[in-house]
């Protein structure tokens, strides 16, 4: 086989714990090429005078926030077994990061921010909330025929970003939210901007994704 054909694209299922709640999408880039180069795995570089690894996060996870499932893509020169690239991310990886599995992507798929359809989000609030209060202003945001908001110094709808939202129980049975917003290219639900919609600063609460939601390979 040539170099080429020995190329493999391996796909990451990660969580983001407590401690790297507040680290950017561009300090999650870098964490991963220096997690990736302690690995010991044969990751494939770009050329130049500062090869970096060839990696795609799926999608950049707002500050605050904490995760069940995020996704990366990243390339390798030769193959590995998969249990051996899983076990060697996860040694490198900090605390506050699990690998769930690794499994091999066909070279061809696009890239995972192409394919982004949605995600889902489990929000658990620091005080006790009224439930029934809760559930009104819900119904009150949903009937809206648009919500008209700033974002960029560009105004947008984010009514037709709301795929689902309603509640749960969550963190000792109290009141909590979940929601599944848009996440296509160019348009993208996020959850802090529904909280405020709803009345919630963000010191009020603790937002959670729990799935990414990808458009088949």
């Amino acid at each position: 086989m040539n170099e080429q054909e020995l190329i493999t694209r391996i796909r990451v299922v990660y969580t983001k714990g407590h401690p790297l709640r507040f680290t950017g999408h561009l300090d999650m880039q870098r964490l991963w090429e220096r997690l990736l180069r302690r690995s010991g795995l044969p990751v494939r570089y770009s050329q130049g005078y500062h090869p970096r690894a060839r990696l795609n996060l799926a999608s950049a996870l707002p500050l605050g926030f904490i995760s069940d499932s995020e996704l990366l893509d990243f390339w390798m020169n030769e193959p590995r077994p998969l249990g051996e690239v899983q076990a060697r991310l996860a040694a490198a990886a900090p605390p506050s990061m699990a690998i769930l599995s690794a499994v091999t992507v066909p070279l061809s798929e696009d890239s995972l921010q192409s394919r982004m359809q949605a995600s889902d989000f489990e929000v658990a609030f620091f005080d006790p909330q009224n439930l029934e209060e809760l559930q009104r202003k819900i119904q009150t945001l949903l009937s809206a025929e648009e919500i008209i908001r700033l974002r960029r110094k560009k105004t947008y709808d984010l009514r037709p970003l709301i795929i689902d939202l309603h509640t749960l129980h969550i963190m000792d049975d109290e009141p909590g939210l979940t929601m599944r917003l848009l996440a296509e290219p160019g348009a993208t639900g996020r959850p802090d901007e529904v909280l405020e919609e709803l009345g919630f600063a963000n010191t009020q609460y603790l937002v959670r994704r729990t799935h990414i939601l990808i458009s088949p390979g």
